[in-house]
């Protein structure tokens, strides 16, 4: 090594020994004049990190190492320079022999870059829109399947909720009770929020058109925040245009949950005063009417610069730490997917006010038929009916089997998976398989293409198939028809809800009863 040190090197290489423990023991002066003996060559540039890693991987047949194209400035005086390193690991030392190629780095990136600019820039643009695209999946995968694993134990928390509520408590239980049941909501809202904005931006959120009855909807609206300023000591003013055509045709469900959000946010943050909700006919032709819905309150308010941004996701401009910033960008989505408008008028410490703007269409065809009654779906009175339910969540599989078992008709097998159901099903006779389509090892929809296509037994191949599952995807319920399910409930569901979906898959399967 001495020869080496002696060997004279041109101004663009610089040799540096050090030990194993990183310190310098020889430098020349040729690139880096700050690098002196003593120095820890760690603390002179993060590169030389990688040093530590080669120590507990070098052998004596594999001790050479090269590091192209490393830029290096070492010391506050020096320019940075585009180096290639060849590190050389011996028993006793470590050679570091540095190249400086910095002229010639540039010469060839610049006719490097002259020529594939145009290729660059169009690999980076697909590689964007590729990596966009995967981000965006990857989000909605989650966000849907977050979604699932949190609505399957709402379902419980909130089944179970109305059983307890059918018993004999105490003023404080059952006040308790509404509050469990309040935060339930609000947990459900929140990622349903979270579900919608998905399917929005993912372009394939679609707005129903079917006829509802404004006047109604809006009834029953008002009488729910009824309670809610009762109980927060709240004046709740209601002004509803007589003029208002009731029978209209639109998304009745995405119109209670804009209001809704609104409304509810009014309440949220209104500690006294009052919370105003005016509805009134602005205009329209013929067929179609524009309803302004205005929401004002005498709550905390929102100041001017931040009025802007109050639709944007993920933005809160309060400190109260609730929510999860979605509802009013929600909103906002929804309203442009109507054609609508939403517009905020605020003062920091005198209230808030949202004027929102829809188009709907009129019922013109309600005036010529005559609408049959809403019954209300019951069990029926009499018969005994056997069920199968398939579901791998012991608390869902309770709270079904109790939910059934009350209606006095049904007698409930429970099995955990498609396997155990297939045991079951060649063994005994059922009315009714309640699936739920999420299981592990073989799905549900699985399980009910093998019971339609595998079993010539009319009793098992036709028997009634309910699935169930938090999935709420739009084309969940052609997934089910396609694989042989013939009804799909989504969770949460309440007890009403599964007594209608089972009485009404009976009286279309056939089923007698009285």
């Amino acid at each position: 090594m001495d020869n080496l040190n002696k060997k004279k090197f041109n101004d663009k290489v610089q040799l540096i020994t050090i030990s194993h423990n990183g310190v310098v023991s020889f430098t020349d002066s040729n690139l880096f004049n700050s690098v002196v003996v003593g120095d820890l060559i760690y603390e002179l540039h993060p590169f030389f990190e990688i040093i530590k890693s080669l120590l507990s991987t070098y052998t004596p047949a594999n001790n050479e190492f090269s590091f192209p194209c490393v830029h290096l400035t070492m010391g506050s005086a020096s320019k940075e320079r585009i180096c290639d390193v060849n590190i050389t690991v011996e028993l006793a030392e470590i050679h570091v022999v540095i190249f400086d190629y910095t002229t010639t780095y540039k010469e060839l990136n610049k006719i490097s870059q002259e020529r594939n600019e145009s290729i660059i820039k169009n690999q980076e643009l697909v590689f964007s829109n590729k990596l966009l695209l995967e981000k965006e999946s990857f989000k909605n995968d989650f966000i849907a399947n977050i979604n699932h694993e949190v609505s399957t134990p709402i379902t419980s928390i909130k089944g179970f909720l109305d059983l307890l509520k059918k018993t004999d408590l105490s003023y404080e239980q059952e006040e308790l009770i509404q509050i469990i049941l309040r935060e339930s909501e609000h947990l459900e809202r929140i990622f349903s929020d979270m579900l919608d904005l998905s399917k929005i931006e993912m372009g394939a959120f679609k707005l129903l058109e079917e006829p509802f009855d404004l006047i109604e909807l809006i009834d029953s609206i008002v009488e729910s925040y009824k309670h809610i300023a009762k109980e927060n000591a709240l004046e709740f003013k209601v002004d509803i245009d007589t003029k208002l055509n009731a029978k209209m045709i639109g998304d009745k469900t995405r119109i209670y949950q804009i209001i809704n959000n609104l409304l509810n946010n009014s309440f949220k943050y209104t500690e006294k005063g009052f919370v105003k909700f005016k509805v009134s006919k602005k205009g329209g032709k013929y067929k179609k009417q524009i309803v302004q819905f205005e929401i004002e309150d005498s709550g905390i308010g929102i100041d001017k610069e931040n009025q802007a941004t109050i639709f944007e996701a993920f933005v809160q401009h309060n400190d109260k730490g609730e929510g999860s910033g979605l509802g009013l960008h929600v909103v906002k989505s929804l309203v442009h997917l109507m054609k609508g408008t939403v517009e905020v008028e605020s003062e920091l410490g005198k209230g808030t006010k949202f004027i929102l703007d829809v188009r709907l269409r009129h019922d013109i065809a309600d005036n010529e038929k005559k609408k049959a009654p809403n019954v209300k779906l019951k069990a029926p009175k009499s018969g005994r009916y056997r069920v199968l339910l398939v579901e791998n969540k012991r608390s869902t599989q309770y709270l079904i089997t109790r939910l059934l078992l009350n209606q006095g008709c049904f007698f409930v097998d429970v099995v955990s998976s498609a396997e155990e159901a297939i045991k079951a099903i060649e063994n005994r006779t059922y009315d009714l398989l309640i699936l739920d389509i999420k299981l592990t090892g073989m799905s549900g929809f699985d399980l009910a293409l093998k019971i339609r296509k595998d079993y010539a037994d009319e009793f098992i191949k036709d028997i009634p198939i309910l699935g169930i599952s938090a999935i709420k995807t739009l084309n969940i319920e052609n997934l089910c028809a396609i694989n042989g399910i013939d009804s799909f409930l989504a969770k949460p569901f309440s007890e009403e809800l599964l007594v209608g979906k089972i009485t009404k898959l009976f009286k279309r399967k056939g089923k007698q009863y009285s």
